[in-house]
């Protein structure tokens, strides 16, 4: 079968289905679960539960046209889209603001979680110190490519999963009336608690970027609908138990409901649960910073003047740079307030439009890709 060196570039095969869906599922599980509970709670009160599905729905529509563009323009990723679609330079342009999306919310998780581990573990230690420590480990796991990037997602999964279990501890705790009375909510709080899931589920919109790797295209959808439902499930058990479990009062009140929820656990040979769960913690984080990481490296590869690793190490000091910029936590609130911005823009506004443009101008994929059934695989750096 002939190729082209470009068509060559992009019909690389590096995930297989299983990796697609925990690409998906983990990339959205971040440190925004632990307040998850209580900044829906503050919107809609005890029926800000609701607003789990409704948020899952959203994505999923989000989802279906993410691989409806992206199964028009075959193996091509979103920056090759945009140069597609806009042209050479507005495209660029576009992929840039993409690509410095994807650091900076790479940064704002990393820091985040940084400063969740001096909050809870070591509070007197630099805060330099911990960000390096985490830093190395996330660009490592994105120069490993693509394929290191599934495979870490799967590992992720099954070492992170089984804290749901400790979730059974509370559970049986729960107060029947803190449920009542149901559907008792305002429109517009519920569409405001809506608003925070969703800020709290960004990261499907990677597949944009990860979608030329993948072996079975044929089967994305299915794929990333199961990872968009596995988040959706977990974040609607979590903000359940924590409704159940604490009064309105409460939740509103508290730091980290997730992480108290885990603290109220006793084991016979373990005690302080909850450190375990943080520092367990880190491999989402490591996981989706890398991913986010190696989605901003891709930009520069289309330049064709460095390798996939050389891009990454260069972008590296940007991300350690934007990290330790926050030097209190209203600022960094801030960011983490302008990163979920975006990433709802990117993830749900930013899919319709690159559809709409390609229907209206009529564009698609000039070649037809290899079958899913190919097994030529290369490292996907």
């Amino acid at each position: 079968m002939k190729r082209t060196e470009s068509h060559k570039y992009y019909a690389l095969r590096s995930l297989d289905f299983s990796q697609t869906v925990l690409f998906v599922q983990t990339v959205q599980v971040g440190i925004g679960l632990f307040n998850l509970p209580r900044l829906v709670s503050e919107k809609a009160g005890h029926s800000s539960w609701i607003s789990i599905l409704i948020a899952g729905a959203i994505i999923q529509v989000a989802m279906i046209v993410i691989v409806k563009l992206l199964q028009r323009f075959q193996n091509l990723d979103v920056y090759a889209i945009m140069n597609r679609l806009y042209g050479k330079w507005l495209g660029n342009l576009l992929g840039a603001i993409f690509a410095l999306y994807c650091v900076f919310v790479a940064a704002v998780v990393t820091r985040s979680y940084v400063e969740i581990v001096q909050q809870w573990l070591f509070p007197t230690t630099s805060t330099i110190m911990f960000y390096i420590l985490l830093i190395l480990p996330t660009v490592y796991c994105a120069l490993g490519g693509a394929r290191v990037l599934g495979q870490f997602a799967v590992v992720t999964f099954f070492g992170t999963i089984w804290m749901m279990a400790l979730l059974i501890v509370p559970a049986q705790e729960i107060q029947g009336d803190y449920y009542r009375p149901l559907l008792d909510f305002k429109v517009m709080e519920l569409l405001s608690a809506t608003w925070q899931v969703s800020v709290s589920a960004v990261g499907f919109e990677l597949l944009m970027v990860i979608y030329p790797f993948l072996q079975y295209k044929k089967k994305t959808m299915l794929a990333s609908s199961i990872g968009v439902w596995m988040t959706t499930v977990i974040y609607l058990i979590v903000v359940l138990i924590s409704i159940g479990f604490y009064s309105q009062e409460q939740i509103k009140t508290m730091l980290s409901p997730t992480l108290h929820l885990f603290k109220i656990v006793m084991l016979p040979i373990i005690e302080r649960i909850e450190h375990i769960g943080i520092v367990t913690w880190s491999f989402l984080v490591v996981n989706t910073a890398a991913s986010y990481l190696w989605a901003a490296g891709r930009y520069l590869i289309r330049f064709n003047k460095w390798k996939p690793n050389t891009c990454i190490l260069l972008i590296a000091p940007v991300l350690f740079g934007i990290g330790i910029y926050p030097t209190d936590m209203l600022t960094l609130t801030q960011m983490q307030d302008l990163a979920g911005l975006i990433g709802v823009i990117m993830s749900i506004a930013l899919p319709p439009l690159l559809l709409i443009t390609a229907l209206i101008f009529r564009k698609k994929a000039e070649q037809t890709p290899p079958e899913d059934q190919t097994k030529e695989e290369v490292q996907a750096s």
